[in-house]
């Protein structure tokens, strides 16, 4: 692959995580505090952050239990001959319209209307995202062809689109939602990264005599050699160490990114045009992070490089409990130089959870793939789902009886959650070998 296929491939997660960040980042802020465009403040949100949580929580459920359907579609569309890339044109448009209609609800409508509103688009939301996102990431493993440093550049290309997708999301669109509300700002991000999700079609590497070299492909799976697939991917030790440290970095990962508008106005003092002061250092550090870690990984191991990042991290985020404190310069210039040590340890699991899924895959010896991704997603955002879910009754703290000391719980939370995943990694393996000994291997 050359420099403008890899280029071609990013945009796919570029666009993606556009979408995603966007919900992420604002879904609560929108539901809790409203849209700062209201004419009356006093009736800008159209929900509490807490009882959409609980519908969102719903849905994350949801979205996590389809992943491994997704990845069993995805890997049986392989065996029927079949190129993995085309599923993109059936769910590149559907994320883009799901979002729009999530941030379409406004408390002057009726009560049902804007609780259908929400419930559509999250549905369509999630949907879109997960029969995207599963072919998408699995074409790690295509496209690479089994050569080890295409994909390790293409996991780290995974990494690096959803950071720049986060860095769009943080640094421009609080300008362009204070300016022009929710709905104008997310259909603003969504058209353009609906296009980019189209380019990774176009990624797939050129071979001569390709059809003379293309093997014959394997049988369709069925029913039964699909649930032995989802089987075979809970017994594997390996895999289910890596599950437990990355679960625990995504959920930090969400409660941070969640909780930065509530730190920037609530601890810092500033407004949602502050955002990209404290997730700049953040995604800025990360990107430059990113050159290193194929090199990192080649020498330290993939494992290993993951678990020490993973408590360097912990202990960044378990400071994000100080914020508000004028450590170096002022508050905001402390919470800068605080997000911006844990950037670089971010970008590691960013980088690596494509390489670490698919080289787990691989041991299997066969194609199973997108059930791998599948099932890394149930597990992953199941439990991200409760991260969310988290926040949003953290975040209706904050503007009740607890105030400041609830957003400054957020960071402390990301930490103990990335805690839990290390504990995990070294300890969940051999519980589960020690309670049905021989199933693991």
């Amino acid at each position: 692959m050359g420099p403008f296929r890899y280029l071609l491939f990013v945009c796919g997660q570029l666009g993606l995580n556009t979408i995603v960040r966007f919900f992420y980042q604002w879904i609560v802020r929108y539901t809790e505090r409203g849209d700062p465009t209201a004419l009356d403040p006093a009736h800008a949100a159209a929900f509490t952050a807490a009882t959409a949580g609980v519908l969102i929580l719903g849905f994350r459920i949801f979205d996590a239990v389809s992943d491994p359907v997704a990845g069993s579609l995805s890997d049986r569309w392989v065996r029927s001959g079949r190129e993995r890339r085309t599923l993109l044109w059936f769910s590149f448009l559907i994320p883009a319209v799901g979002l729009a209609l999530a941030f379409s609800p406004t408390p002057d409508m009726a009560v049902a209307l804007r609780w259908g509103l929400l419930s559509a688009g999250l549905l369509l939301f999630y949907i879109g995202y997960t029969f995207y996102a599963i072919p998408y990431w699995s074409l790690v493993d295509d496209y690479s062809r089994g050569h080890e440093p295409t994909r390790r550049w293409l996991s780290t290309l995974l990494g690096v689109g959803l950071l720049l997708g986060t860095g769009v999301i943080s640094l421009v669109s609080p300008a362009v939602i204070d300016e022009h509300g929710y709905l104008v700002a997310a259909v603003v991000f969504a058209v353009p990264a609906a296009a980019l999700m189209t380019l990774p079609y176009f990624a797939s590497p050129r071979r001569e005599n390709a059809d003379a070299e293309r093997p014959p492909p394997p049988p369709a799976m069925t029913g039964v050699e699909m649930l032995a697939g989802f089987a075979q991917a809970f017994r594997h030790k390996r895999f289910i160490a890596t599950i437990s440290v990355f679960a625990g970095a995504h959920m930090a990962l969400t409660v941070v990114t969640l909780g930065a508008p509530f730190i920037v106005t609530d601890l810092l003092g500033g407004e949602l045009e502050d955002v990209p002061m404290v997730l700049g250092p953040f995604l800025g550090t990360s990107l430059l992070a990113m050159v290193l870690i194929p090199g990192l990984t080649r020498r330290y191991g993939l494992q290993r490089v993951v678990v020490v990042a993973a408590i360097l991290l912990a202990i960044v985020y378990a400071g994000t409990g100080t914020l508000g404190m004028s450590i170096i310069g002022s508050p905001l210039v402390t919470a800068s130089l605080l997000f911006a040590c844990g950037g670089p340890m971010a970008a590691v699991f960013l980088s690596l959870e494509g390489e670490a899924v698919t080289s787990c895959a691989a041991e299997s010896g066969a194609e199973v793939t997108s059930v791998y991704f599948g099932v890394f997603n149930l597990v992953v955002k199941g439990l991200n789902a409760l991260a969310m879910f988290i926040s949003s009754i953290l975040a209706t703290l904050a503007s009740g009886p607890l105030g400041p000391a609830a957003v400054r719980l957020m960071g402390v939370v990301a930490g103990v959650m990335l805690v839990l995943g290390i504990l995990s990694y070294f300890l969940l393996p051999r519980a589960l070998e020690r309670l049905f000994p021989g199933a693991l291997r």
